[in-house]
């Protein structure tokens, strides 16, 4: 269902976003993994990080990253020490294709010109006034 702001343009963003985000929830659900879960692995695969570290990048609570961390411990995609696993990267490949996979058909009914505009404008929207 839209939401009703009152605003066409703020209404048309909010759906989209929306549906963008449940169709990467599903994509990623199929390989037993959240968008933020997806976020945080993406974090460790440049290098290795601290909790803190990864709290700053996530923009969540330490708290939020520790339980994040302890399902993905429970799960061998993470180990608390000072090699990454090759599963987390293995699986962090394969996610991140999904996702990518559900936001390209977001916008595949646009062609390169217009996805250009789109983002262009988007931009527009989020600059501080």
């Amino acid at each position: 269902m839209r939401p009703e702001t009152g605003t066409d343009a703020v209404d048309a963003i909010l759906y989209a976003a929306h549906r963008i985000r449940r169709a990467a929830d599903a994509a990623l659900r199929e390989h037993g993994l959240s968008l933020p879960a997806l976020k945080l692995l993406k974090a460790l695969a440049a290098r290795d990080r601290s909790m803190g570290e990864i709290s700053q990048v996530l923009h969540v609570s330490p708290r939020t990253v520790t339980d994040m961390i302890d399902g993905l411990e429970g799960r061998g995609l993470v180990t608390r020490g000072p090699h990454a696993s090759d599963r987390r990267v293995t699986l962090l490949a394969r996610a991140s294709t999904a996702a990518d996979q559900a936001a390209a058909t977001a916008v595949s009914a646009l062609d390169q010109h217009e996805q250009r505009t789109l983002r262009h404008l988007l931009d527009r929207v989020c600059s501080p006034v």
